[in-house]
């Protein structure tokens, strides 16, 4: 029997069916082109030919020679090691595919409401609340803040009392109106803007997280070979997939056909209608009821589609950074509180996310920091784009799969990665970010009442900063 299992013919065919089975999954991952496929191909059956001719018996020599049992004993031996290494491949590959389309089409969005008290009250769960009120704010993310008020009335008897806004809600717990309030936790960062001692003051007794499945766009508005990203960068750590402000805004125009990429950045406090209301506000604050509206605020502003969008946190820049085993920042000026010198610097995922938020060692504070974050996103960019980044690309999918949400689907950007690793196109990047004037002042739709900072468009940034996408767009080789 054993004779029968290590005879040539059975090696030579568990080589043939390891490497095809490595072929398909190498298929089905989706980012190599056409020509490295072919080429990987002809690699397995070289190797597979190779083997067979090494396996072939000497006719010249007597079977019982020596040398010839040698040279037939280790033939059979590479084959099995390289039938094993394919094995082991098949099982990377078919790993990162399924990281990979999960990451990308298995995105989901979570919303946290929280019952909170007086942090010296009494209360301690929400039995202790039966017969008590509870402060709401009716109209703002109705369905799921009904469904969270069944699931309270579950547990206890509350008896809600609307307000016209959160901070209301927040100033009729402090001011003893009602025993407890029901907060999306999205707004408690917002909170602090006027209240600095809120979160001390108060405390949870009882929280619920929603989650809710992002449906990919799986066909651009926008012409063929170009199309907009929406970047949002939310002001938590932890899951990106938590609602939030959205303190980067920015807009990313690609040309696959010109090679050319804009990145467009909105000051987060720019004084613009919010899609869900129709009254203005500062742009983070659209980030509170979701990133869809986010998007659907920028659009209607800029005059744009918005094809896909990505939201990402303070934890996703590091860990996607590290990652990708670090990146080359050019800095014009030297931080030595950062340990960044004037020049290139090579930067981890902690010291990338630093130089993206520092504003205070710049004149134009902010709009520096603009300009920063829109450098390591560049950098970033064009470490993916290299194709070197498949020699660990299943180790990174590991880093980063928790790291962002997207309603990009994973075909797209296999699409993308095999578009450039065929041709290895150069891109021509570029950078805009639109003005304004700062100001104080009362009448958000948000915080009505609270004078806070904004900054007011400036028509003709607004109109240089529209025409410029739209040249991006065009595939207009002049521009």
């Amino acid at each position: 029997m054993l004779k029968k299992i290590l005879r040539r013919r059975n090696f030579l065919i568990l080589q043939a069916i390891t490497s095809l089975v490595l072929m398909i999954m190498v298929v089905r991952l989706g980012l190599v082109p056409m020509k490295y496929l072919i080429i990987l191909g002809m690699v397995l059956v070289v190797l597979l030919l190779g083997i067979f001719a090494w396996l072939q018996p000497n006719k010249r020599r007597h079977h019982h020679d020596q040398k010839g049992k040698t040279r037939y004993l280790s033939g059979k031996i590479v084959s099995f090691i390289l039938s094993v290494l394919m094995i082991i491949g098949s099982v990377g590959v078919g790993s990162g595919t399924s990281k990979f389309n999960k990451m990308f089409d298995d995105n989901k969005e979570e919303i946290t409401y929280s019952v909170i008290v007086l942090k010296n009250s009494s209360y301690k769960k929400l039995a202790d609340l039966n017969g008590r009120t509870i402060g709401i704010q009716p109209n703002v993310d109705t369905t799921n803040q009904n469904y969270v008020l069944k699931e309270i009335a579950n547990k206890a008897t509350l008896s809600p009392t609307e307000y016209l806004n959160y901070q209301a809600v927040a100033e009729a717990l402090e001011s003893h109106s009602v025993e407890s309030i029901l907060l999306n936790e999205a707004f408690r960062t917002a909170l602090a803007e006027y209240d600095s001692n809120f979160s001390k003051d108060t405390r949870v007794i009882w929280k619920n997280t929603l989650k809710q499945n992002i449906t990919t766009n799986d066909k651009s508005t926008n012409a063929a070979g170009t199309f907009i990203v929406y970047i949002s960068g939310i002001d938590v750590y932890g899951t990106a997939a938590t609602v939030s402000r959205s303190d980067v805004n920015m807009i990313v125009t690609v040309n696959t056909n010109t090679h050319k990429i804009l990145m467009t950045s909105i000051p987060r406090d720019y004084y613009v209608p919010l899609a869900n209301s129709g009254k203005e506000d500062k742009l983070t604050h659209s980030g509170l009821f979701g990133v869809e509206n986010t998007v659907k605020t920028v659009e209607n502003f800029m005059d744009i589609d918005i094809d896909y969008y990505a939201r990402v946190n303070f934890s996703t820049l590091t860990t996607v950074v590290d990652a990708i085993g670090g990146i080359d920042v050019y800095s014009d000026k030297s931080l030595p509180q950062l340990g960044i010198q004037e020049g290139t610097n090579h930067m981890d995922g902690k010291k990338a996310l630093a130089f993206a938020r520092e504003r205070h060692s710049y004149e134009s504070g902010d709009r520096h920091r603009t300009q920063n974050q829109q450098d390591v996103l560049t950098a970033i960019i064009k470490k993916v784009l290299s194709p070197a980044i498949l020699t660990n690309y299943n180790s990174i999918l590991s880093a980063v799969s928790d790291s962002f949400t997207t309603n990009m689907p994973a075909d797209k950007i296999k699409e993308l990665v095999s578009n450039q690793l065929n041709t290895n196109s150069s891109w021509q990047f570029s950078s805009k970010f639109l003005d304004g004037t700062g100001t104080m002042m009362t009448g958000g739709y948000m915080m009505p009442n609270t004078k806070l900072y904004y900054m007011i468009p400036d028509e003709k940034s607004v109109k240089e900063n529209k025409q410029a996408i739209q040249n991006t767009l065009s595939n207009d080789t002049t521009e």
